[in-house]
């Protein structure tokens, strides 16, 4: 029988252009709990997590449950929804501990480009962020190409890759989400995964196997109708 850890690690190593290995995968009932634990596991009291704004409500909702504060980073309308860099480096201080990317963004739809990604690199590195990259919507892309923060030198080590089935195939309320992460983050949000909710059910980690490995007719057939409609 296929495993789902190792359909998602080959996924994602062809669409991010990076290896990723089975054990650096871990599945979980949808994307939420993935974001609420990698939050529960490195933010401690008063740590400082800059996230986009406007923006998916649960980044700040986790922040803030977990005593951390909450920096928002505004994305502007004259840059196409996505930040300044300006911005992110002069919010930085030596109490940041991580970094959220939400793109392509909910709700602006904002892509950051390539440039943007290096500059959170560079940054990520130079005070030594964690960063959580949330790509839910990497598939649902009209124009030019999905980069992920992952695929930069350097960043593997330092990014937790969020993805899923809920947008990409329509699987919202079959539960099922993926993170890509550095071996030692993916063991601690194992234990957390074990300990609160126990595991994916079976079949729906089968059916996941299924949309990554089966035609992709019905998900262009889908972005094709999604981009007539926003044209």
């Amino acid at each position: 029988m296929h495993n789902a850890r190792a359909a998602v690690a080959k996924y994602l190593s062809e669409t991010r252009k990076i290896k990723i290995n089975p054990e650096e995968v871990i599945i979980a009932p949808g994307g939420k709990p993935l974001i609420f634990l990698s939050i529960l596991a490195f933010i401690e009291k008063d740590d400082e997590v800059l996230y986009p704004n406007p923006t998916y409500p649960a980044y700040e909702s986790a922040i803030n449950f977990v005593g951390g504060k909450a920096v928002a980073i505004p994305l502007l309308e004259e840059k196409d929804f996505c930040f300044d860099a300006k911005d992110l480096e002069k919010n930085i201080t030596p109490r940041t501990k991580m970094i959220i990317l939400n793109s392509p963004g909910n709700p602006t739809g904002g892509v950051l480009t390539l440039e943007d990604l290096e500059e959170v690199a560079r940054l990520a590195k130079k005070y030594n962020l964690l960063v959580f990259s949330d790509e839910i919507y990497s598939r649902i892309i009209y124009d030019g190409e999905h980069h992920s923060i992952i695929s930069l030198p350097g960043m593997k080590e330092r990014t937790i890759l969020l993805d899923g089935f809920s947008k990409t195939y329509a699987m919202t309320g079959w539960r099922m989400g993926y993170a890509a992460a550095p071996l030692k983050i993916i063991e601690g949000l194992t234990k957390l995964i074990l300990n609160s909710v126990s595991c994916t059910n079976t079949f729906v980690q089968l059916a996941g196997i299924e949309a990554l490995e089966g035609k992709q007719d019905e998900v262009d057939k889908m972005l094709k109708e999604f981009k007539k409609r926003r044209n």
